[in-house]
């Protein structure tokens, strides 16, 4: 099994050892293992075990060592391996070192979003050698592993550094041992568990933290991805995907208000010679718009003790008996856009009800709400009351939802447990 430096888990201590390399290179410092090592004590990345210790003490202890065994010469070292690895560093032979252009990029990056994209995009391209010399990506390995069987075992992932090298069969090896018990796993392998440990300490950590898994227990799951289309804002979850519960994940999923509606992460958009770049922009805008009503709607719900589910739907808020089914949209002020997404709205909101909430979930009272970004104009409050859907949308002025009451034509507060 291939190994990859495990030092640190966190991406921010990463980052900040960046940094620190940088300065030594700066100040024309060999990178030599204990250096960094030394700067990384000094900025608190790494501490001595024994917290009463001074650093100065910790290092005298160190020094005393033979030099295999001192901990923050490791540290040093491993740190180096792992941005080599993910082509952030050039070592010379006179230890003299160089960013590469992925790294600068980093470092001159100002927001932890687009961070994380370039982080991402580092571990994608992560290639570790064997002892034969091929090459394999652990990190694209991992997200396979991941998509193809959501719900797997959070320690199989170890399998990920288990691959000779990117091929179809050597993948189909892979998957063949996920197939096994965690201990049959050891044994054909003939791996320990404190190696089969090391295997999955960082790459599993790495990749929730860029977001493309979510861990629950000891399961991980494939994160739903967010479509951006010209004229649709969704949640695409994987197709075959199962909770650990057995309940279909492409269909709805339990959540609480700090779970739903992620914040997507957007690339920088480069202009092309067809140049659909504020057209993009738009739609990114909106989107996160969406997103943040979709999570207030879903907080005032839970405020209301309603229990709360994602999928194909925005929203869906239940009771024992009763379910609220809520698609959003955000609307501009032209009717012809405001008219397009009411139309797609009704069309979502009658089918989730009917094949989502009532056949597979089992409500029988259901009500459906269709929730706008703002007051949208009357002649669509009229379409949506003819059809029995709710009319609902956001007052951004007083930051609470309004909702038109069809019998005596006025808007008053929106409460969910008065529908």
């Amino acid at each position: 099994m291939k190994n990859i430096p495990h030092q640190f888990t966190l991406i921010d201590k990463y980052y900040a050892a960046l940094q620190r390399i940088k300065q030594l290179i700066i100040d024309e410092v060999p990178l030599k293992d204990e250096n960094l090592g030394e700067q990384l004590l000094q900025n608190g990345i790494i501490n001595p075990r024994d917290k009463t210790q001074s650093i100065e003490a910790y290092l005298e202890e160190q020094n005393a060592k033979t030099p295999s065994n001192r901990g923050h010469k490791t540290a040093g070292r491993e740190t180096i391996k792992f941005f080599k690895l993910t082509g952030f560093l050039i070592i010379y032979d006179d230890y003299s070192a160089e960013l590469t252009t992925r790294a600068i990029q980093m470092l001159s990056v100002s927001t932890e979003s687009n961070r994380l994209i370039l982080w991402k995009e580092a571990f994608q391209q992560m290639g570790v050698e064997g002892i034969d010399g091929e090459i394999s990506h652990p990190y694209r390995i991992l997200n396979r592993l991941v998509q193809d069987k959501p719900g797997i075992e959070t320690s199989k992932l170890m399998l990920a550094l288990e691959a000779e090298d990117d091929s179809p069969e050597e993948y189909s090896r892979i998957l063949s041992l996920c197939e096994l018990d965690f201990v049959e796993i050891l044994e054909t392998l003939q791996i320990s568990e404190h190696q089969a440990r090391n295997a999955v300490k960082i790459l599993p950590s790495l990749a929730e933290q860029v977001g493309d898994i979510v861990r629950r227990n000891n399961f991980s799951f494939p994160v739903g991805q967010v479509l951006i289309t010209e004229d649709d804002i969704s949640t695409q979850i994987p197709q075959e995907a199962k909770t650990e519960n057995g309940v279909s994940y492409s269909q709805y999923r339990k959540v609480d208000s700090d779970q739903i509606a992620i914040d997507p992460t957007f690339s920088n958009i480069v202009p092309v010679s067809i140049d659909l770049t504020e057209a993009i922009r738009t739609r990114q805008n909106r989107l996160a718009h969406h997103q943040t009503i979709v999570r207030k709607l879903a907080l005032l719900c839970e405020e209301n003790n309603f229990e709360l589910y994602e999928g194909k739907f925005d929203c869906l808020a239940t009771t024992e008996n009763n379910a609220l089914v809520f698609e959003v949209k955000t609307i501009l002020e032209t009717l012809s856009d405001q008219e397009k997404q009411t139309v797609k709205g009704v069309g979502q909101l009658k089918y989730y009800d009917f094949s989502i909430v009532r056949k597979q979930m089992g409500y029988e009272n259901t009500k459906q709400i269709l929730v706008y970004s703002q007051k949208p104009e009357k002649s669509l409050i009229e379409f949506c009351q003819f059809e029995n859907i709710s009319i609902v949308w956001m007052d951004e002025s007083e930051n609470i939802f309004k909702i038109h009451i069809a019998e005596s034509d006025t808007e008053i507060n929106f409460e969910p447990k008065d529908l």
